[in-house]
């Protein structure tokens, strides 16, 4: 460490105290006084900085441990019923405990119940505090999935005060259900199977819950189990209790304490085991396994007493006794080491006990399965996006390189396809966190150092190689394959020996190559791994080329973006089909790219529907595959506008792949659409890790950050994806955009320099639309009517531009021309909508052309119906916009508090509309002398 002070004392002595932080969380308590001396000069300010640290851990485990009388001080600091937060009525304390007060709200804006949740200012402004749960904060928001408790928002007033928004969960809890009646054995062994699953979930997320017990799980109406509070437990009051069992004897958590808990011993995750086996067993004995008329008596029994095991009924299976028995043992080095195999014996009785299920059906049971509710502790969810760290810190870090086709130029897609087959094996392996191919791709045919590619995608090992098919027509030709492995820390290169083999051979060799790398990283694969590595995709060489044909297709499609490509790639997976109709992956890809047709092109009901059905048939062939659940997921994400359905089919994949670059991708753009940007940002930047050349990570992740109003990372976001794909025009409009955010038209102008020697950036349309704003927001129409007719010379079917010459000729009040321009474009949309009639946006524009014709009611009404198709409950990205455009028309026809109210709406929640936006925007002209607008115009200073 450099003796000199850094210029940033402050910034200095933060990243000091973080990784004092990091080493204690990767289980390694560095020594104090060795510590410090790796900071020479700032001896005594970074020990200050890490005694403190220790006392907020001691006041966080406090906190853990508390009751909640001894809260009542934050009750009455927050004295919120019947009060008001934004735009939510506070109606009811629901729970209080060591991280604060939760209520019952309603948000007005949405008509939907939440919860409030107080945050205790000492936690908030603690410098301290906020490193302690830094690292901690990204483990817990990775647990995401469409079942866990999500935050709708954070707000944070002038008094220093702060409040979660979190989804409300209705039901009751199983401590509730328990006292209620007696749970049937199916019932019983349904729940404890779900309970088991979510909590394997976190486990493998390297968190234990610590306060597992029936307060701490719902049952919710439609039948999913959730468990709450993972990571940093609360109590709450009432529900932690459990039923008495006589007058004045009420056991509480101490009933579910591990031996080790109860003795004030470290934990690790079977805690959680003990706990687990003490709700079973009292889920089937209708008792606790433990009781005792103080909580004192009830920590002696756990340490000194074993469970009254004739207690249990006499039908309770032998399996499940023996399963308890393992969960409920005193010493946890016999203990059952891995709460997933409590879902076995489980699951052996509930088959015998129930009808099959169907297949969808199966795969819904698993997704609740493997659920679990969290509801994120403050702390951890305001600082999870701060996080630099690698996702993937004790993961041993690969890139699959492109082989090098060393025979004819026309077995290009051969040698890109086999490349891609064994990256897929390694996928499969947990201990390897393996970069994507849109990623590895970047190197092909580029003469770079191994060095410089460690360096861009942060690898610890290169896995390169040759491939040769000597005559492609011959399926018995020798194919030649010779890989190398390179550790990059010394620049170790192990070949790898794999025979030579014809097409075939060719899946063992793919499957040969995998096992030789897993074997030379020292890894030993779990029976599921080797499953999917040596697993054999299709039984038909003729098939499988063709299936390798379509992909090579595809991949130009991913690069270009173009229509033609999907075209020529579909009758290559349909000739697979048809010799080999068991090719489940060829399914996957023609359902997944007809998606793609309807969304990005097409529109058509026939592509989504037989998107449909290859994903049926994908499924009924094996419903286990990954890829089978990426292809619903894309299914229901673009073709049904289902994003929860969606995030249920990635979670799937996550659970068995959670290194997948696509799986991961998308759920960050599901979670981005239902306005829970905190879950989209943790999800996109661990795909951004696994995929660092991928320009649109970056790009979306600055527009999320644009959207949070967290200017200054966005822009940093921004420039990262101009600086990946210096061509490509997004970055720079989103840049130019997020400077007329801030108010900045200079700025904004200044970007056209950076793109300057990029003609197709200049030209493009995007981009053009965005000078277009910067002129009228600068009130140089003529210059902005120019740069229109240019964008209808080269694109003449683009009606926004016909729309926009429109209000472009009404800011400049000639109203004759632009009613002109609106009448062209109402007949335009009027056809647009018989031909998709639930499109949003077409009602929307339509009914901003009928206002500018002077329309009102049917202006109105068009903009409602829009509203009403595509609500920001559903779509918080899109549906904003739809609700702009509704304020647009109200403002338009005269009707001025209706579209502040809309105006108002829009800025108490992130999203696009800024105050900037409504000073430089002449649409809003007409109501700059409302005194409502006027006061929202003042707040912005």
């Amino acid at each position: 460490m450099a003796e000199n002070p850094p210029d940033n004392t402050k910034a200095f002595l933060e990243d000091a105290v973080e990784r004092f932080v990091d080493a204690r969380l990767q289980g390694t308590e560095p020594d104090i006084d060795e510590f410090v001396k790796t900071c020479p000069g700032f001896e005594n300010q970074i020990r200050k900085r890490i005694q403190k640290l220790q006392k907020i851990d001691t006041l966080l485990s406090s906190l853990l441990k508390s009751d909640e009388n001894e809260f009542a001080d934050i009750t009455d600091e927050h004295k919120l019923v019947g009060e008001k937060i934004n735009s939510f009525e506070i109606v009811k304390i629901i729970g209080r405990g060591g991280m604060g007060v939760v209520y019952l709200a309603r948000d007005t804006k949405l008509n939907r119940h939440v919860a409030i949740k107080c945050i205790p200012t000492a936690l908030v402004n603690n410098v301290t505090a906020r490193t302690r749960f830094r690292r901690e904060a990204e483990l817990l928001a990775s647990l995401n999935h469409p079942n866990i408790a999500v935050i709708h928002d954070i707000i944070e007033q002038d008094n220093h005060s702060g409040y979660l928004v979190l989804e409300y969960i209705e039901g009751e809890t199983l401590a509730e259900r328990l006292a209620r009646e007696p749970l049937e054995l199916s019932e019983a062994l349904s729940i404890g199977k779900q309970i088991a699953a979510a909590v394997s979930a976190a486990h493998k997320k390297g968190i234990a819950h610590r306060d597992l017990k029936p307060g701490n799980i719902k049952l919710t109406p439609d039948g999913r189990i959730k468990v709450l509070d993972f990571g940093l437990a609360e109590s709450t009051p009432n529900k932690d209790k459990i039923p008495e069992t006589q007058p004045g004897r009420i056991i509480g958590t101490p009933a579910y304490m591990s031996p080790e808990q109860a003795r004030g011993k470290d934990t690790d995750h079977r805690t959680d085991i003990w706990s687990f086996g003490c709700i079973l067993y009292q889920m089937l004995a209708g008792r606790l396994p433990f009781e005792g008329e103080t909580a004192s008596d009830t920590l002696a029994r756990v340490i000194e007493h074993q469970p009254e095991w004739e207690a249990l009924p006499k039908q309770i299976p032998a399996n499940i006794r023996t399963l308890l028995q393992r969960c409920l043992e005193k010493d946890p080095d016999k203990r059952l080491g891995d709460i997933t195999d409590a879902a076995n014996p489980i699951t052996e009785i509930l088959s015998t006990q129930v009808q099959p299920l169907s297949v969808r059906l199966k795969r819904l049971a698993f997704t609740v399965g493997v659920t679990l509710t969290i509801v994120l502790s403050a702390v951890a969810v305001w600082f999870a996006l701060t996080n630099k760290a690698p996702m993937y810190s004790n993961q041993k870090r690969l890139v699959v390189l492109p082989f090098k086709n060393l025979g004819p130029a026309e077995d290009e897609y051969f040698a890109d396809g086999m490349t891609d087959d064994i990256r897929t094996r390694l996928e499969a392996i947990s201990e390897l966190s393996v970069i994507s191919r849109w990623s590895a791709i970047q190197y092909k045919n580029k003469e770079v150092s191994t060095r410089q590619i460690a360096q861009e995608l942060n690898v610890d090992y290169i896995l390169e190689g040759t491939i040769q098919r000597e005559i492609p027509s011959d399926p018995n030709t020798p194919i030649r394959i010779r890989p190398q492995l390179i550790k990059v820390s010394d620049d170790k290169h192990v070949r790898l020996k794999v025979r030579d083999s014809n097409m075939s051979g060719i899946f063992n060799v793919q499957s040969e190559v995998a096992k030789q790398v897993a074997q030379a990283l020292n890894i030993t694969l779990l029976e599921q791994e080797k499953a999917s590595v040596e697993s054999t995709p299709t039984h038909s060489m003729e098939a499988w080329d063709y299936y390798l044909q379509g992909n090579y297709f595809l991949s130009c499609f991913s690069g270009d973006f173009q229509e033609k490509y999907l075209r020529k790639a579909i009758p290559m997976w349909e000739k697979a089909i048809a010799l080999d109709p068991d090719f489940t992956l060829a399914h996957t890809q023609l359902s997944d790219t007809f998606t793609s047709l309807y969304f990005n092109f097409t529109r058509k009901a026939d592509d989504l529907e037989r998107a449909k059905e290859h994903a049926r048939a994908a499924e009924k062939l094996d419903p286990n595959l990954p890829e089978v659940h990426l292809a619903w997921g894309r299914y229901y994400y673009q073709g049904r506008l289902d994003y929860e359905r969606a995030l249920e089919e990635y979670a799937i994949v996550l659970e068995s792949r959670p290194h997948n670059d696509k799986a991961l991708r998308w759920t960050g753009y599901a979670y981005k659409r239902q306005g829970k940007f905190v879950q989209a940002l943790v999800n996109l930047k661990r795909a951004y890790e696994l995929s660092p050349k991928r320009e649109s990570h970056p790009f979306y992740i600055g527009w999320i950050y644009e959207l949070m109003n967290e200017y200054d990372k966005s822009e940093s976001y921004f420039n990262q994806a101009i600086s990946l794909a210096p061509e490509k025009s997004r970055g720079y409009y989103s840049k130019m955009l997020l400077y007329l955010r801030r108010g900045d038209t200079k700025k904004a102008r200044q970007v056209q320099k950076e793109f300057s020697q990029y003609p197709d950036v200049a030209e493009d349309r995007d981009v053009m639309n965005t000078l277009v704003h910067i002129d009228v927001y600068e009130r140089d129409y003529p210059a902005a009517l120019d740069r229109l007719s240019s964008i209808l010379v080269k694109w003449p079917d683009d009606y926004p531009s016909i729309l926009r010459q429109a209000q472009i000729y009404q800011y400049w009040q000639k109203e004759d021309i632009a009613a002109k321009y609106y009448a062209e474009v109402r007949a335009i949309l009027e056809r647009k909508i018989q031909e998709d009639p639930g499109n949003s946006k077409y009602l929307c524009e339509l009914g901003i052309a009928y206002a500018g014709l002077g329309l009102k009611e049917k202006a109105i009404a068009a903009g409602k119906e829009a509203v009403a198709k595509l609500p920001t409950s559903k779509d918080a990205v899109e549906g904003s916009w739809r609700v702009q455009d509704l304020a647009r028309i109200y403002t338009m026809v005269g009707e001025y508090d209706a579209a502040i109210d809309r105006i108002e709406i829009l800025l108490s929640s992130p999203g696009e509309l800024s105050i900037s936006f409504l000073r430089l925007d002449p649409t809003w002209n007409p109501l700059r002398d409302h005194p409502r607008f006027q006061d929202l115009i003042k707040q912005g200073k």
